[in-house]
C-alpha cells in the first residue's frame, strides 16, 4: 500500500475545489467548477488528494471509499454516492462499510499517524437539467451510528457534501 500512495496522491493549493466520482473502474478526480463534494481550503497549506478506489486499491481489492483528503492535522475519508433519495438506507450503509474498511486498512498499514480523523458520506442526486449536484440532506435518525463510529474507529462521521479546512 505505502509504495502506491505517492502515485495516487496530488497536492492541491487552490482555495476551492470539488471531488467527483470517476465511475466504474475509474478513480475519483478533482474538478474546479462543479462536483459531488466541495472542499474549501482556508489555510495557506496544500491539501492532499488521494485516489483510493481504482488507484491505491485495484478492482480485485475489497470495496473501499472513493478518496481521502488530508493536511498536516486532519485526514478525511470520503465516499461519494449519486443516488435516488428513496435508496438512502441501502446506499448509506454501503458507504459506511466502504469507509470503515478503508480506515481499518490504513490503521493496519500505519498510514494514519496522529491526525484528526473524519469520514464523509456524501449523498447527492445529479440534476441533469442544470448539470449540478443537489445534496441529499437526509441523515440517519439514530445517533448511535455516529457514536459507534467514533468509539470503534476514532473517527467523526458526517453525512455532508462539504469540508472546510481552517
Amino acid at each position: 500500500m505505502k509504495n502506491r500512495l505517492e502515485e495516487c496522491t496530488d497536492s492541491i493549493t487552490e482555495k476551492h475545489f470539488f471531488i467527483e466520482d470517476g465511475g466504474d473502474q475509474e478513480p475519483a478526480f478533482i474538478s474546479f467548477e462543479n462536483g459531488e463534494f466541495e472542499v474549501t481550503n482556508n489555510t495557506n497549506n496544500s491539501i492532499y488528494f488521494l485516489r483510493t478506489d481504482s488507484c491505491l486499491y485495484n478492482s480485485k481489492d475489497p470495496k473501499r471509499c472513493d478518496s481521502v483528503i488530508y493536511n498536516d492535522n486532519t485526514i478525511c475519508f470520503i465516499e461519494l454516492k449519486c443516488i435516488k433519495p428513496k435508496n438512502f438506507a441501502d446506499n448509506s450503509q454501503n458507504a459506511k462499510e466502504q469507509i470503515e474498511e478503508t480506515i481499518i486498512d490504513f490503521q493496519e498499514h500505519g498510514v494514519l499517524q496522529d491526525k484528526n480523523r473524519e469520514a464523509f458520506i456524501s449523498l447527492n442526486c445529479h440534476k441533469k437539467k442544470n448539470g449540478c449536484y443537489e445534496p441529499i440532506t437526509k441523515r440517519p435518525t439514530n445517533s448511535h451510528v455516529f457514536a459507534d463510529f467514533k468509539i470503534r474507529l476514532n473517527t467523526k462521521l458526517y453525512y455532508d457534501t462539504k469540508k472546510e479546512f481552517n
